[in-house]
């Protein structure tokens, strides 16, 4: 196809896109959008656009001139200016069925794969328009070609068909010829011998309703007497037919009188076979309502069967519950094992949830790992909760992506119709901001939105907001918690622990902003900021003379996913010569849960640069006893929920059994959350090494921390 300057301007173009009837639901400026971003393509006359058997990867629009699309020697139709033609092959992924070339000078505009699936496979309402000028265009081309044949016949009659038929194989469609009385089959052209599979002589055994078995005779009289008659010229209608071998297809028909001199009239039907655009349809239809990787409805369906469900509901009294489910740490996985991993986990999750749904419920994918669940007609709404559970249950087992074994919570929000909320819009937001809850209480839980979260959603934002600008106003500070030796009561290392001073909130405490730092990411640019100046305080107390001990950095999970992230450690450590032994890097086990074969590459790359990894909150999670004897690890520490209560004897076993562990894998067990002196005695007893709490200090700035470094204190 020639390749030179567009002679349309855009605002011409956008004018011509206004008048297509699939475009017509966009708002102006995406017309405008498109009409930029578009290839135009001028062609001159006789240029090929496309042949038949092509592979396609785009779809058309007439701008100027005419385009004709033909199959072998045959004319189908023609295309005008504000027409659109070749997206059957890029909407299938399937190779052209018909060529298109240039009759006259003209200009195409291309639209790419790319742009049919930001501009159109979003649309339901567009790609429904679609389907509906196919199934327009189908019909045109049908009767194009019967027109065009038909003028064949030799007469000087209005209607050719009045006196003579000519040969039926000149026909280029499916026809047949039978009689109006008794429906008996008369003859048929080769192509209908081919469609139904019968031979010219088992066709004449056969009658219309033999091979279109779901036709009412009664209609069918109907239909002829209105063509002999003269009431009508044609009729047309869709009907299924049966083949030979007892299998059926979709058809078109469309009956004509033929009255052949000498003859009782006869009737012509022609008949199309709807197999393929059918199929297309179909497959439009699944564009426009579910989700391509999972199967499930998307957004478009979802919020018709919502609306459905609430008008229901209302007019029996009844409850409809909407459940946000959003995937925890999916982004990290998908970052890390790239997105084939994510889409496959996606589909298990999908089937997984599925399974614990009655038929009547809906589960619909909206986008990226997250999920709404609709629970319509209740009069129990405890249902939901019993649901939500149930629903985390299916969740928590391991998911077995290729090599990798992933664990992966979920988070759900619940809202309640009419408690919550009378529209889709209102109900929706409100059961997003109950997940956003149910992630702040730790994840893999579930909330019911209360009107109080309008309020914390309002913090949220405020939090987000001012987080962004945080390290650009150096807002942030980092504090030092010492870590005892239990045995000689001396400083054996330091634990970094961040803070945030902002102008607008006041003091910021990390459960507060965190978690909200890890959803967008800057935990990354954070997490540099971090680790770049513990190791630039621990040289500054070793230039001042003050012992050599090490000093210990939380890692989250997004940053542990991180590709960059043994890399950046590396650069940080020879930027301020800090001796990789004296780094240690605070890990939880949710973290090596993730992905356990990449957590213990990650972890073997840090460990052969020299630096430490301790285990934080160990007893909480439910680490594998089998791969954790593989981990690299030099510490494991014990939360501080076993410390609180050691009196208990479940939590006394446990800590007992974590200090045996490691002692067992040549580990250092350090214990968190240590306040009283009946505390510290126990851990000693255990021979626990060493220990951290406000018993000994709370975090403390980095001058404060100077000082008692300093005086070489004994706790």
């Amino acid at each position: 196809m020639p390749n030179s300057a567009s002679f349309i301007s855009s605002d011409k173009k956008k004018e011509i896109l206004k008048t297509i009837d699939v475009l017509s639901f966009f708002h102006e400026s995406t017309l405008e959008r498109l009409a930029q971003e578009s290839k135009e393509i001028p062609l001159k006359p006789e240029a090929i656009v496309f042949n038949e058997g092509d592979q396609g990867s785009a779809m058309y629009i007439v701008l100027k001139g005419e385009i004709s699309i033909y199959q072998g020697d045959k004319s189908l139709t023609s295309m005008v200016p504000g027409t659109f033609f070749g997206e059957m092959s890029l909407i299938e992924s399937r190779p052209r069925t018909a060529g298109a070339r240039a009759l006259v000078p003209s200009v195409l505009m291309e639209i790419s794969e790319a742009q049919f699936q930001e501009y159109f496979a979003t649309q339901p309402r567009a790609l429904m328009a679609i389907m509906k000028t196919l199934s327009a265009r189908s019909r045109q081309i049908s009767t194009g070609l019967a027109s065009t044949t038909v003028s064949k016949a030799e007469s000087g009659d209005d209607n050719p068909l009045q006196h003579a038929i000519p040969s039926l194989d000149e026909y280029y469609r499916e026809v047949l010829v039978f009689h109006p009385q008794t429906f008996q089959f008369i003859k048929a052209n080769s192509l209908a011998c081919v469609g139904t599979g019968f031979t010219p002589e088992e066709i004449k055994q056969k009658t219309f309703i033999e091979l279109a078995p779901n036709l009412d005779p009664k209609k069918l009289s109907q239909m002829c007497d209105s063509l002999i008659n003269k009431i009508r010229p044609m009729v047309s209608f869709e009907t299924t037919f049966i083949r030979k071998d007892e299998s059926t297809y979709p058809a078109e028909c469309k009956l004509q009188l033929v009255e052949p001199k000498g003859s009782d009239s006869e009737i012509l039907v022609w008949v199309q076979d709807l197999t393929e655009r059918k199929q297309m349809e179909d497959t439009i239809r699944q564009m426009a309502y579910y989700d391509s990787l999972t199967g499930l409805p998307n957004r478009n369906l979802l919020n018709d069967r919502l609306a459905v469900a609430l008008a229901n509901a209302a007019r029996n009294q009844q409850k409809v519950a909407i459940l946000f489910l959003d995937l925890d740490h999916f982004k990290t996985i998908n970052d890390s094992l790239g997105h084939e991993a994510g889409d496959h986990l996606l589909q298990q999750v999908s089937l997984r949830i599925k399974e614990v749904l009655r038929k009547q419920d809906t589960i619909a994918r909206m986008g990226g790992d997250e999920f709404i669940i609709l629970i319509p007609g209740l009069t129990d709404t405890d249902h939901t909760a019993r649901l939500a559970e149930k629903i985390l249950d299916a969740v928590t087992p391991v998911f077995k992506i290729g090599d990798n074994e992933l664990y992966i919570g979920c988070s759900i929000g619940i809202s309640i119709f009419p408690d919550d909320g009378m529209e889709i819009k209102t109900l929706l937001k409100n059961s997003d901001l109950a997940m956003y809850r149910a992630k702040e209480k730790g994840r893999n839980t579930f909330e019911l939105y209360t009107p109080s979260m309008n309020f914390k959603a309002m913090e949220r934002l405020a939090v987000e907001k001012n987080l962004r600008k945080a390290l650009d106003r150096e807002e942030f500070e980092l504090y030092y918690q010492p870590k005892i030796n239990l045995k000689s009561g001396k400083i054996a290392g330091v634990e970094a622990l961040i803070r945030w001073d902002s102008p607008e909130l006041g003091i910021v405490m990390p459960n507060q902003f965190i978690h909200i730092a890890e959803e967008t990411r800057l935990i990354i640019q954070m997490g540099h900021w971090v680790f770049l100046t513990a190791c630039q305080q621990l040289k500054l107390w070793q230039k001042a003379g003050l012992p050599e001990i090490p000093i210990s950095v939380n890692l989250s999970v997004v940053q542990f996913t991180h590709p960059n992230l043994v890399s950046e450690i590396s650069k940080i450590l020879k930027q301020t010569n800090t001796p990789p032994h004296h780094l240690e890097l605070e890990i939880t086990e949710s973290v090596l849960m993730q992905d356990t074969t990449l957590a213990i590459s990650i972890l073997n790359k840090l460990s052969e640069l020299g630096i430490k990894i301790s285990i934080d909150d160990f007893g909480t999670g439910f680490s594998s006893l089998n791969y954790l004897k593989n981990l690299p690890m030099d510490y494991l520490k014990i939360d501080q929920t076993f410390i609180k209560d050691f009196n208990l004897q479940t939590n006394a076993a446990i800590t007992k059994a974590i200090v045996t562990l490691a002692q067992s894998l040549n580990l250092k067990t350090i214990a968190e959350g240590v306040e009283t002196e009946e505390q510290r005695k126990f851990l000693t007893e255990l021979n626990c090494d060493e220990a951290q709490g406000f018993l000994f200090s709370k975090p403390i700035p980095k001058d404060e921390m100077g000082e008692l470094l300093k005086s070489g204190k004994k706790f």
